[in-house]
């Protein structure tokens, strides 16, 4: 027998005498092991109310959070419009804001210096497309990498 062969059996047999060992050892070892303790928690304190669902209508030209009633949570935090004055209003107010926003970018665009972009090596779409699809493998790369820059 080589020595590789002896030493697999020798394994084995440790092996199987090591699980025979453990599986004696839980069919016959300490049934004396703490049972897990379940806790009780007291819920009779907790309110009830602290969470209301909220209902949501579907009609065929849009939908309405709540119940209708003019109470704060049924809206869930929404802004309904009911009258063409307030929705122009409204409508407004956000123009003023873009219109500020607006402005803003075009301070900021003021400020930044112009850029001037040179162009090496243009070529138009179609033999760019033609360039892509007919790449030989293994040969010059169309784009620089790192590895090829």
């Amino acid at each position: 027998m080589s020595a590789f062969a002896i030493f697999v059996l020798v394994v084995t047999v440790l092996y199987a005498i090591y699980y025979s060992v453990i599986i004696t050892q839980d069919v016959y070892g300490k049934k004396d092991a703490p049972e897990a303790k379940e806790e009780e928690i007291d819920v009779s304190q907790m309110n009830t109310d602290a969470e209301k669902p909220t209902t949501v209508s579907e009609s065929g030209d849009g939908f309405r959070i709540g119940d209708g009633q003019d109470d704060d949570s049924s809206n869930s935090g929404l802004t309904f419009i009911d009258n063409e004055e307030d929705a122009e209003r409204y409508q407004e107010k956000v123009k003023n804001e873009m219109r500020a926003a607006t402005e803003v970018c075009a301070d900021i665009a003021g400020i930044l210096p112009d850029v001037e972009v040179d162009s090496t090596g243009a070529v138009e779409p179609e033999p760019f497309v033609d360039m892509l699809i007919n790449q030989k493998p293994g040969g010059p790369k169309i784009f620089q990498t790192r590895t090829n820059a």
